[in-house]
């Protein structure tokens, strides 16, 4: 797949690439339309995520943009910051216009008139963006909570966590925290500022993937105790792991296997889906050694729903 500024290569109908203005020899029949006028690669489109998908459908409506101060803001944004987006329509953009703006939406564009001050401004790939704690904080009033506590935990761990030391700096991730929360405590008449206020003290950028977000809130919600996140355990030899959601005092901790870890490159570092396994059955069985504790191992079919997650913790006991 050729990836270019987080996103795939667009066309228009004849074949013709939309960045570079030149014939490329593609068959009609072979591309998926992204939006009037820009087409990718079918093969490319459909297996692209969310996320990739908003990038790809954003980079379309600005090669058509009239308005140079048109910005892209929630979840847009959010994709763009290289962000995970949760359960998030992936066939629409949002943009913050200024006023007075008389064009109307149309089916993959959104406008919002409202204020946005120049550093409320970052430039992506080109791209107006609303800067990360701005679209967090946007992300948060205006999304789903589960949506937005992905958000929030994705931009603290870009702020705060070290991948090759793997460690967390606390100090970083609250002067971000405090950056939204200054912005939650002034829009206090703010459309889901209620939910913002929660999500802001509840965000851990201690937390790896989108599922042990949402996993997290939703314990919250069920009345489980809250884990222990990337909680080190020694497993002898120098050597250590780091436990997702880790609860001591009960002796367990819980593993989420997403299927995003299979697709992310750096996690897999160049083994098949089998070694992946055989390395984390390896793991599990270290640590129980090490601990005595017992693991459970979750995935986005036990997340279906928050019912669907509620009966799976009753099933192992967690409730």
């Amino acid at each position: 797949m050729a990836i270019r500024d987080g996103r795939i290569a667009l066309f228009d109908r004849a074949g013709v690439r939309l960045d570079v203005g030149a014939p490329v020899g593609i068959a009609p029949g072979l591309l998926a339309r992204v939006r009037p006028g820009a087409y990718a690669l079918a093969s490319e489109w459909e297996q692209l995520y969310s996320e990739m998908r908003l990038r790809t459908l954003a980079h379309a409506v600005a090669s058509r943009q009239r308005d140079g101060l048109a910005t892209f803001c929630r979840a847009t944004a959010s994709a763009l910051w290289r962000q995970s987006v949760f359960r998030t329509r992936s066939d629409r953009v949002d943009v913050i216009v200024p006023r007075p703006y008389t064009r109307r939406d149309t089916a993959d564009v959104v406008r919002h008139q409202e204020p946005l001050p120049e550093n409320d401004v970052a430039l992506i790939d080109g791209l107006r963006v609303t800067s990360l704690d701005r679209t967090v904080y946007d992300v948060i009033r205006t999304g789903s909570p589960e949506a937005g506590i992905v958000a929030f935990d994705d931009a603290l761990r870009k702020t705060a966590w070290d991948e090759v030391a793997l460690t967390y700096d606390h100090t970083s991730a609250e002067a971000f925290r405090t950056l939204v929360r200054e912005r939650v405590v002034a829009g206090t008449r703010a459309r889901g500022i209620r939910q913002a206020r929660v999500l802001t003290e509840l965000a851990d950028g201690r937390t790896q993937l989108p599922g042990e977000a949402v996993s997290r809130l939703w314990m919250l919600q069920l009345g489980v105790p809250p884990p222990q996140l990337q909680l080190r355990v020694e497993l002898g030899d120098g050597r250590f792991a780091l436990l997702d959601q880790a609860w001591p005092e009960r002796g367990r901790w819980m593993e989420f296997d997403g299927a995003i870890k299979i697709a992310d490159a750096d996690f897999m570092s160049g083994r098949t889906a089998a070694q992946v396994a055989a390395d984390q059955h390896e793991r599990e069985r270290l640590v129980v050694r090490a601990t005595g504790w017992r693991c459970d191992r979750y995935g986005f079919e036990q997340l279906a729903s928050l019912d669907v997650f509620a009966g799976y913790l009753r099933s192992i006991g967690m409730r």
